[in-house]
């Protein structure tokens, strides 16, 4: 009974290491992925100023990583804090990192013939369950913080434009604003998917444009 018990002690032992390996496995994708955004983040911004409309993005060090870096993208109330990107085609950056390598997080990326110019802009990320990406935009739909935290800066080598939150609302994927993209008031829609599965629903977050200034 003795020589029992032990057994099944050692082998409860070995399946708790089993499975906390493999929970570190899986989890390390994402904090390398964070490690380099955080990397990638002290070449693009040097110095930190008082008022984040005067900050310096550097793109030239950004172009050199990756041509396809058109933009900085600034909301941390949800964590963002990193480029955006333009590809070939609407999903090259769907699972590829800003270095343009394989990745399950993918990038903040735009419509492969859309620039950041357009009076409306639309920006698409994954929905990580880790909060990574466009992970916690389902917290401006919840009005208080909607109302706490409404504004961002979307940065181009040319321009700076603050933003404000203004509301959300769901989509298909069929949804013709996706494909017509009409030209209403000047803004910004941040989509991505609803829920941690395939689905064909999406949440917009729409902002309006505050403030835009030339870069310097």
């Amino acid at each position: 009974m003795k020589k029992s018990r032990w057994i099944l002690c050692i082998l409860l032992l070995f399946l708790g290491a089993t499975c906390f390996f493999l929970a570190e496995k899986s989890r390390q994708p994402f904090a390398d992925a964070k490690k380099r955004g955080e990397a990638l983040k002290e070449i693009a911004v040097p110095g930190e100023p008082v008022d984040v409309g005067e900050r310096k993005i550097d793109f030239a060090a950004l172009k050199k990583i990756n041509p396809d870096i058109v933009g900085w993208l600034y909301l941390p109330q949800i964590g963002v804090d990193g480029p955006i990107l333009t590809g070939e085609t609407d999903e090259t950056y769907l699972a590829r990192d800003f270095e343009g390598n394989a990745s399950e997080l993918g990038s903040i990326f735009t419509f492969a013939d859309a620039k950041l110019s357009d009076r409306q802009v639309y920006l698409f990320a994954h929905n990580m369950a880790s909060g990574q990406m466009f992970g916690s935009l389902k917290k401006f739909q919840d009005p208080g913080f909607r109302k706490k935290y409404p504004d961002g800066c979307l940065y181009t080598p040319e321009r700076t434009k603050r933003f404000r939150i203004t509301g959300w609302e769901y989509k298909t994927a069929d949804d013709p604003c996706f494909s017509v993209r009409e030209q209403k008031a000047a803004g910004i829609a941040f989509v991505t998917c609803v829920g941690y599965f395939r689905t064909t629903q999406r949440l917009v977050v729409h902002a309006e444009i505050t403030e835009e200034q030339l870069a310097f």
